[in-house]
C-alpha cells in the first residue's frame, strides 16, 4: 500500500513538472523585467556562495538558466530534471550558445546517477516544493557531496507568495497553475530540521527583507 502511495506521489510530481514547464517555464519569469526581478535576485545570492572551478549539481535544472549562471560563473556544472521537454529546450539553447560544456539529462533527485562524494556543491533551487519523499532527496544530496561541500537550498515562502499572485498576474506571470504544480507547502522550519540532519546550516535567512518572497539555505557538509 506504502509503495502505491509514493508510485502514485512520484507520478504527480513528473505530471506537475511537465505542466509547469509547458504554462510556467522559469526562463518566462527570469525574462520577466519587473516581475522576474526577485527570481535574478535569488539567483545573484546562490552565485554569490559558489566558487570558480567548482563542481556543482544543478538538481531540477529545468530549462538552464541557473545552470548557465553558474557556468558563466566559472563553475563545472552538472544539470538533470525529470522533465524531458524542458532538457530538450536546455540542449537547444546550448547548442546555440556553442557550449559543450554542460551535458544535461534526465534523472530524479530521489535516486542520482552520481559516485559518492564527486561534487562540491549541490544547488537545489525552487524545487523541493516539488519534489516527494525529500528525505531521500536530501540524503542523497548528501552522499554524492564531498566532505566540506555546500548545499544551497532556495523555496518559496508559499503563504506569503499566493497574496501576491493577482499582482504576479498584473506583470505578466502565470499564477493560474500554481496550485497544480507546487505540490508541497513546507515551513521554513520543516525544512530546516530536515536539512540538519545531513548537514551543518551556515546560514538561514529569508529575502527582501521588505518583501521576504525566498527561504534561503547554505548548509556544509
Amino acid at each position: 500500500m506504502e509503495k502505491d502511495s509514493k508510485k502514485a506521489e512520484f507520478q504527480k510530481s513528473v505530471k506537475a513538472a511537465h505542466l509547469e514547464f509547458d504554462v510556467e517555464p522559469m526562463d518566462q519569469l527570469y525574462e520577466n523585467k519587473l516581475g522576474g526581478y526577485f527570481s535574478r535576485l535569488r539567483v545573484k545570492k546562490i552565485l554569490q556562495h559558489l566558487s570558480h572551478d567548482s563542481t556543482v549539481l544543478d538538481l531540477g535544472c529545468e530549462a538552464g538558466h541557473v545552470s548557465l549562471k553558474m557556468h558563466k560563473h566559472g563553475c563545472n556544472v552538472i544539470s538533470l530534471d525529470l522533465c524531458l521537454p524542458a532538457l530538450k529546450k536546455f540542449k537547444e539553447k546550448l547548442k546555440q550558445q556553442n557550449n559543450n560544456d554542460i551535458h544535461p539529462f534526465q534523472a530524479i533527485a530521489q535516486k542520482l546517477p552520481l559516485k559518492d562524494s564527486s561534487v562540491d556543491a549541490v544547488v537545489a533551487t525552487e524545487v523541493f516544493e516539488h519534489m516527494p519523499d525529500l528525505p531521500t532527496v536530501i540524503s542523497e544530496m548528501n552522499r554524492v557531496l564531498k566532505p566540506g561541500g555546500k548545499v544551497i537550498v532556495t523555496f518559496p515562502n508559499e503563504p506569503l507568495r499566493k497574496k501576491g499572485h493577482g499582482v504576479a498576474r498584473l506583470l505578466g506571470i502565470h499564477t493560474e497553475i500554481e496550485d497544480e504544480v507546487t505540490l508541497y507547502d513546507y515551513t521554513f522550519e520543516e525544512i530546516k530540521e530536515k536539512i540538519a540532519k545531513h548537514f551543518k546550516i551556515k546560514k538561514a535567512f529569508s529575502f527582501p527583507t521588505y518583501l521576504p518572497l525566498t527561504r534561503f539555505i547554505l548548509a556544509e557538509k
